[in-house]
Formats: structure tokens, C-alpha cells, sequence
């Protein structure tokens, strides 16, 4: 009793971290055979050139979209099974005592279960990195409140949609949340301004999702540095981004990196249609079981796309007019996050379902300053987590999913999903 009184919050990362453990093997989405054959060209065929090479297997995609640094981690991760197996089998051989049923059970695991268990370690680690950085930011806030920094560690750790988003569905999201969240405490609250700049640049080497924060990120660096201090970390972490992508050139062509992060990278990702399966703004005039183009004529024959830009493009300039216009303080800047990451999935086309988990910490941090955000962090986090399972459910609930693959239903979560939005931020 004493030692979980004294190491409550160690205690509770352990646990969080041997919940996510339990779910790594139970199943995996087909985005991850994607991962597995990334990595498997990588270790076959190497670095150079894979981004114009066609994949061995072809799943959801033909060519590799992912940048650098997710690629990295797959390829790290990729021979741990084989890694596993022998340092097991090393010890059965080697110490008499050890129970030789362990080896046949690892054995009887099918290997490409195994495997996309191994390349869900990485999301489920960033998870638990997230709630360390959430931790570092309660502590700065309510540095006296142990409390608090527990419930928020807590609200992270054993989040459904976080351990349903990296360790049963596989996908790496939180990745680049948490390099996002380590570049913002170090911009609000440190003047390490370069390791702020190199964070959120690997951010962008994960997944080009963290752009969303870019503009609230450029301006608030550029008020707290100046241009100066501004103009030297882009150079800093440009030189990062385009080191990221050496091992992938024929040549050291200065701007390649920057064609293949636009052309192989950002205009690849995602199906091209209005919504894909998020519960947003957009579901009040298509059908989700309808798969509309957004490239399609909407309103005064602009295309859902171009009213995307128009829409989220206006919520920035408020966002970061008010931004412009108040001090820097972590509470204004964590609402300029949390809208502008909200704004985005509510209103952009083509947004996945998973990019809900986007504003949360955000939000949860808020609710660290101000305890009234914190019914709206739970709210959002149910609809964020119903929106996964509809997107991919697994288990199979049968009334669950006719449930919420009701029109009305999914409509209805779309709407709160806008009022919550609203609510918060007329």
C-alpha cells in the first residue's frame, strides 16, 4: 500500500502500458499490412529510391506515403519478432529451468499477427510519451495539485479511443501528437527554441497531420523569439527535414526532399472523397454510404473541397487574430490548438475519423486551467471513439454498429461533434 501511495503515478503508466499490451495481439487493421510491407522492401530492397518504387504488396496504397521518419520506425521495428524468438530460444537452451512451452506458444503465434503487434509498439510508446508530456504540462500549471496531474495522466492512459486508435487498430497518430506536444512545452515554456522547431519538424516526418498546428505554432514562436531566433530553428529543422530524406535520393537534389514530401507524401494521403468517415460537418449534406468526390460541384459551383478551404481557411484567421491580439499565455494558445485541430477534421475534406484524437490533449490541458472543458474532453472523446468503431469494428457488436450506422444516429454524433465546436468557440 505504501509503495502504490508513494509510486501512484508510476503504477499507473505501468498498468496503462500493460493494457495496451493486452490488445496489441488481439487484432490489426489492413492499414498495417502497409507498414509491414514498407518495412519488409526496406530491409530487402534499401532506402534509395523507395519512394518511386511500387511496394511488393499492394494493400491500400502502390507506392509508399509515408514520411521518412514513420518509415524509420518501421523498418527498427520490423525484425523484433525474430529478435524476440531467438533471445527466448537462447534462454531455453541455456537455462535448464526454463518452461520450453513458452517457445512453442510464441511459435504457434501466426507470424503476421506477431508482427503487427511489434509495429504497434511504436504508437503504443507515444501514447504513454503523451501522457508523460500532459504530466509536464499539469505540473507547470498546478505544479502543487497531485491530484490533477494523476486524473490527466489517467484520462490519456485509459482513454478507450487512444488504446483502441495505436494498440488494436495499429494506427500510429499519436505519434506526431506526441513530438507536437514535447514542441510546445518547449516553445511555452522554455527558451529552448530550436529543440521546439526540430520537434515539430519530426512531427511533419511522421505525418503531415501536425500541419494543422503549424500556423498557431509559426505565430506564437514568432511573437515569444522574434524573427531572429525564428529564421535560425527554420533552418535548424529544415536541415533536419531534408537530412530525413538522404538515405531515400539518387542524388543531393536540395529541393527533392520537398517534391516528394508534396507530391509522394501530402497529396497521396487519403481517399479522395468529402468525408472518409468522419463525423463531421459535412455529413449534414452527403450521405457517409456514399462515396461523393470532393473534387464534386457543391455551393455556387465550388467544389466541397474549395468550401473546406473557405471554411476552416476563415476559422483560422479569427483563431489567430485573437491569438495576435492577447499575450502569450498557455491557456489562449492551447485554445488556438485545440480550434484550430478541431476546425480542421470539422470542416477540411477527406478527414479520417482518427484525426478526432487531434484536439484532445489540447483540450484535456485546457481543462487543467479551467475544470468546465473537462465534461466537453469526455464528450468528445466518446464521439471520437464511437466514430472509430463505426470506421472499423472490432470487435463486431452487431447492435452496436446498426446503431451507430443508423443515418440519423451518425448525423446526430456529426451535429454534437459542430455544437460542442461552436459552444466552445463563440
Amino acid at each position: 500500500m505504501r509503495f502504490t501511495k508513494k509510486h501512484l503515478l508510476l503504477f499507473t503508466f505501468l498498468l496503462g502500458l500493460i493494457v495496451r499490451l493486452f490488445f496489441i495481439f488481439g487484432n490489426y487493421s489492413f492499414d498495417v499490412n502497409n507498414h509491414i510491407v514498407w518495412a519488409k522492401d526496406l530491409h530487402e530492397r534499401g532506402f534509395l529510391d523507395f519512394f518511386s518504387r511500387p511496394s511488393s504488396e499492394k494493400f491500400a496504397v502502390l507506392y509508399p506515403n509515408y514520411p521518412p521518419l514513420s518509415l524509420f520506425i518501421f523498418y527498427l521495428f520490423y525484425p523484433l519478432p525474430k529478435v524476440i524468438f531467438d533471445f527466448f530460444w537462447w534462454l531455453n537452451i541455456n537455462i535448464p529451468f526454463f518452461p520450453s512451452n513458452f517457445v512453442s506458444f510464441l511459435e504457434s503465434i501466426d507470424k503476421r499477427l506477431f508482427l503487427a503487434a511489434m509495429l504497434k509498439l511504436p504508437a503504443v510508446l507515444s501514447d504513454l510519451g503523451l501522457a508523460w508530456m500532459l504530466v509536464l504540462f499539469a505540473k507547470e500549471i498546478t505544479p502543487k495539485n497531485k491530484n490533477l496531474v494523476l486524473l490527466t495522466a489517467s484520462l490519456i492512459l485509459f482513454n478507450p479511443v487512444f488504446i483502441y486508435n495505436s494498440s488494436l487498430w495499429g494506427q500510429i497518430d499519436v505519434i506526431p501528437l506526441f513530438f507536437v506536444m514535447i514542441s510546445f512545452y518547449f516553445l511555452l515554456f522554455t527558451k529552448k527554441n530550436n529543440w521546439s522547431g526540430v520537434f515539430f519538424t519530426l512531427s511533419l516526418l511522421v505525418k503531415p497531420t501536425s500541419l494543422v498546428f503549424f500556423p498557431v505554432y509559426g505565430l506564437i514562436f514568432l511573437k515569444k523569439f522574434g524573427w531572429r531566433k525564428s529564421i535560425k530553428t527554420l533552418l535548424i529543422s529544415n536541415l533536419v527535414f531534408w537530412l530525413s530524406f538522404l538515405p531515400f535520393l539518387k542524388r543531393s537534389d536540395l529541393l527533392a526532399p520537398y517534391f516528394i514530401y508534396w507530391q509522394k507524401i501530402i497529396s497521396a494521403q487519403s481517399l479522395p472523397f468529402v468525408t472518409n468517415g468522419a463525423f463531421n460537418f459535412w455529413l449534414i449534406f452527403i450521405d457517409l454510404k456514399k462515396a461523393v468526390l470532393d473534387t464534386a460541384p457543391f455551393i455556387f459551383n465550388l467544389s466541397y473541397r474549395a468550401w473546406g478551404y473557405l471554411l476552416t481557411g476563415l476559422f483560422f484567421l479569427i483563431v489567430l487574430s485573437r491569438l495576435i491580439k492577447s499575450k502569450i499565455k498557455t491557456e489562449t494558445v492551447l485554445l488556438g490548438l485545440f480550434f484550430s485541430s478541431l476546425v480542421s477534421v470539422l470542416f477540411l475534406t477527406k478527414m479520417h475519423e482518427r484525426y478526432f484524437l487531434l484536439p484532445l490533449p489540447f483540450l484535456l490541458v485546457l481543462a487543467i486551467h479551467r475544470r468546465q472543458y473537462l465534461k466537453h474532453f469526455y464528450l468528445l472523446s466518446v464521439l471520437a471513439f464511437l466514430n472509430h468503431y463505426h470506421s472499423w469494428a472490432v470487435p463486431y457488436i452487431p447492435f452496436v454498429f446498426k446503431f451507430i450506422d443508423n443515418p440519423l444516429i451518425y448525423r446526430s454524433l456529426s451535429a454534437v461533434n459542430l455544437l460542442i465546436f461552436f459552444y466552445l468557440f463563440i
